[in-house]
């Protein structure tokens, strides 16, 4: 079976697990890939270095749709070496280069890529609409060439292999690679690609109760505001549902008392089906959930309040028509909208992509950080679509 596969080449200690997570998953925001898979594996001959393999998830064994997929991806602006960047440089990693191959024995397809803030350089050999072509780019300069393959008369099939190898040799980019490693790259590649380290999940934010303190800190830290500042010795369970873990470290860290804003409302949200003006729930309230009509079909569910959103009239925020309350799912990361007690849907969002929404809505935004909040925008969109 032929070989397809998009591999990102990195020094670990310039692009940790979390840059590659957040930044895949940036890449990806508007390309409605529901289940993208991360491999991780020492790259052997590379002194240094790793490889990251990516592959939609969609089609088992590469092929033509996930050639197109990679290529199309790859090529677009805002390419995973490029979010990943953008992620290792927010991590203190502002200086890391990152090199990158997509290739395909199926059809001739090698595609290779330097990386760096200062811009990039790519070489590449493929099968165009006229035969095969070769190209050089780089931020200021675009060139691509038909290749000729000069054959001998009544040439067999070996010697067309061969005279072809021989033309496109000097362009491909896994030959710009491995001049720019010095290292064999393909054959290290190919050998890395079967021997997978470990899977790194695609993440906008990690989950867990250390991400959500994380992430709090973050909003704090935006909105000028102290940790911890009012916050309960502890959140008391809702109809038999104990708070999870992931709230109990957002009680711990939130800012509840803030005297500059004590009416707390967060408006004119738009992520997913939050949309609107959201206020997170005081201990008064979560008691008063112990009386809400209907509340036990979302007990039911393991369902825990943690704010309440209503409509994104200014001024209004508690008293505006379409309440609803923004429920926390027993895993601690998914988030539901919950209407009436009874009718729960996704919200689109996690629990930490809320917060980060939260604190990039509320900020000066990097051209990195605009590209992350529309990803937590488009992938949350797709989620409450069902998507």
């Amino acid at each position: 079976m032929a070989t397809t596969f998009a591999a990102l080449i990195f020094r670990p200690a310039e692009i940790p697990d979390r840059a590659l997570s957040q930044g895949f998953a940036v890449a990806l925001g508007g390309w409605g890939v529901a289940s993208p898979r991360l491999f991780i594996a020492p790259l052997p001959g590379v002194p240094g270095y790793s490889a990251a393999f990516y592959s939609s998830g969609e089609a088992a064994g590469g092929g033509d749709d996930e050639l197109d997929h990679l290529s199309e991806l790859f090529e677009d602006e805002l390419s995973p070496p490029v979010a990943v960047l953008d992620a290792a440089a927010e991590l203190g990693h502002p200086g890391a280069t990152l090199f990158a191959l997509v290739f395909s024995e199926d059809v001739v397809h090698d595609d290779g890529w330097r990386f760096e803030a200062s811009g990039f350089v790519r070489h590449f050999v493929r099968e165009g609409e006229e035969g095969l072509e070769a190209g050089v780019e780089a931020p200021d300069r675009s060139d691509v060439v038909e290749l000729d393959v000069d054959l001998p008369e009544g040439a067999t099939a070996a010697e067309e292999r061969d005279a072809t190898d021989r033309a496109i040799r000097p362009h491909r980019g896994s030959t710009f690679l491995a001049a720019e490693l010095g290292a064999p790259v393909l054959g290290a590649l190919m050998g890395a690609l079967f021997a997978p380290e470990r899977r790194v999940a695609v993440r906008l934010v990690e989950p867990g109760p250390g991400s959500i303190a994380d992430e709090v800190a973050r909003l704090n830290r935006v909105l000028r505001r102290d940790s911890g500042r009012g916050a309960p010795a502890s959140s008391p369970p809702v109809r038999g549902v104990a708070p999870p873990a992931t709230y109990a470290a957002f009680v711990r860290a939130y800012d509840w008392a803030d005297p500059a804003d004590p009416e707390d409302l967060y408006r004119e949200l738009a992520i997913g089906a939050i949309e609107g003006t959201l206020r997170f729930l005081r201990e008064d309230e979560l008691l008063g959930h112990e009386r809400e009509p209907g509340w036990e079909a979302a007990a039911a569910r393991q369902l825990y309040p943690i704010a309440r959103l209503s409509g994104s009239a200014l001024g209004g925020g508690a008293a505006a028509p379409h309440r609803a309350i923004v429920a926390l799912g027993a895993d601690g990361e998914q988030l539901w909208v919950v209407r009436g007690g009874t009718s729960a849907a996704p919200a689109g969002p996690t629990f930490g992509e809320l917060l980060r929404y939260l604190s990039l809505g509320w900020s000066r935004r990097s051209d990195a950080e605009e590209d992350l909040i529309g990803a937590l925008m488009l992938r949350a969109r797709l989620r409450s679509l069902g998507g």
